[in-house]
């Protein structure tokens, strides 16, 4: 077609060749929006996404609703109004590392911890595993240990295992070698093999109250024995073979002189101390004699004769000497090694409480290292 209009395009001369770039333009066009007509819309398919990429409420047959998309348009159009037509800027976000919860201690802190109680026990002998970081508000350790035996020459078994802080462990473990076992094959001629009824770690306050100052026990500071195992099989127990203790004597003082025997009258005594009445000379010549004839006189001394019956000897009192109060029974070898124990364990520990200290440690031994400015607490 192109070619047979250029044949006819020959005899026009200048002007054809002028006209003829235009009527090529037009042709050009004319054939495009044909090609766009007859030439079919082809439907790309979108990427599938991965199930961990969808949203929480995505369901296959959900379709975005028609008024969301005209009020988020409205939303988006009163914005540019507001800001003369000027589209905002997007906000940065910096994330930033959360700091940690505050019952977790951190890497620093556990990592010097354990640090310093490797150096602390690598001098001692001790059966340990290191167990996990404590933390529940004020209560807890950031590295502590499980102790299960401990011990040089006699190592002594925990029942159950102590969770104790390290320097706790290393002062229960000179304790331990230098002072109760000494004592126990001196006094009891056999050693110690196991401490039972022990207690360790415990978050809560002083003497279990609800109020007052924090326990060593919730610092795992500290260490309670209630009993002693020997390797002969025998058992000293703090409350069986301590003896009576100083509060138990001051009772008992209390309730002998409450007898009713022992009670002074206080009238008795008030009239007896009353001053006699002193009769001087004068008082004497005040009063008249009585006039009495000889013979009324004799007849009273003779009826008073025969009235008079003398009165029965009294009997002699046998002077006896006065009985001497009982001597206290001597202390037996459980209550001498329990004294010794106690007195002892002051060298060690920062506080010691036994049964003289009060009825909540009647039964038990109290041994922690809580920090004291001038010296030991031990009672």
């Amino acid at each position: 077609m192109d070619h047979l209009f250029l044949k006819s395009m020959r005899g026009f001369g200048l002007a054809g060749l002028i006209v003829l770039p235009a009527t090529i333009a037009l042709l050009a066009t004319s054939s495009l929006g044909a090609q766009k007509r007859l030439a079919p819309t082809a439907q790309v398919p979108l990427p599938v996404l991965a199930p961990w990429h969808l949203p929480r409420n995505y369901s296959k047959n959900s379709k975005p609703s028609k008024k969301t998309k005209s009020s988020n348009s409205k939303a988006d159009g009163n914005k540019l109004k507001k800001n003369g037509g000027k589209s905002e800027k997007p906000i940065s976000v910096t994330t930033e590392t959360a700091p940690p919860p505050e019952d977790v201690w951190s890497e620093e802190q556990i990592n010097t911890s354990l640090k310093r109680c490797v150096s602390e026990l690598a001098a001692i002998q001790a059966r340990v595993e290191i167990a996990e970081p404590i933390r529940k508000g004020p209560c807890g350790a950031p590295a502590a240990v499980e102790v299960r035996k401990i011990g040089s020459r006699y190592p002594i078994v925990m029942a159950p295992a102590a969770t104790l802080r390290c320097k706790m462990v290393v002062s229960l473990y000179r304790f331990i070698d230098e002072s109760l076992q000494p004592a126990a094959l001196e006094i009891l001629g056999s050693p110690i093999v196991s401490f039972n009824g022990i207690s360790t770690y415990s978050c809560r306050n002083r003497y279990g109250r609800k109020t007052g100052k924090l326990s060593e026990h919730a610092l795992a500071n500290a260490l309670d024995v209630g009993h002693f195992k020997l390797a002969n099989g025998k058992r000293v127990s703090v409350a069986g073979d301590w003896g009576p203790t100083k509060r138990d004597r001051r009772n008992a003082d209390k309730v002998a002189e409450a007898k009713p025997g022992k009670v002074v009258k206080v009238a008795n005594t008030v009239a007896a101390a009353r001053p006699k009445a002193r009769k001087t000379r004068r008082s004497l010549r005040r009063i008249p004699p009585v006039p009495v004839k000889k013979a009324d006189a004799l007849k009273m001394l003779d009826l008073a004769a025969r009235r008079f019956v003398p009165p029965p000897p009294k009997p002699v009192k046998k002077i006896t000497p006065k009985a001497k109060a009982a001597k206290p029974s001597p202390p037996s070898k459980e209550q001498r090694f329990l004294k010794r124990v106690h007195a002892e364990a002051c060298r060690y520990f920062g506080t010691v409480l036994g049964p003289e200290a009060n009825e909540a440690h009647r039964d038990h031994f109290h041994f922690d290292m809580a920090p004291r400015r001038r010296s030991n607490y031990c009672e």
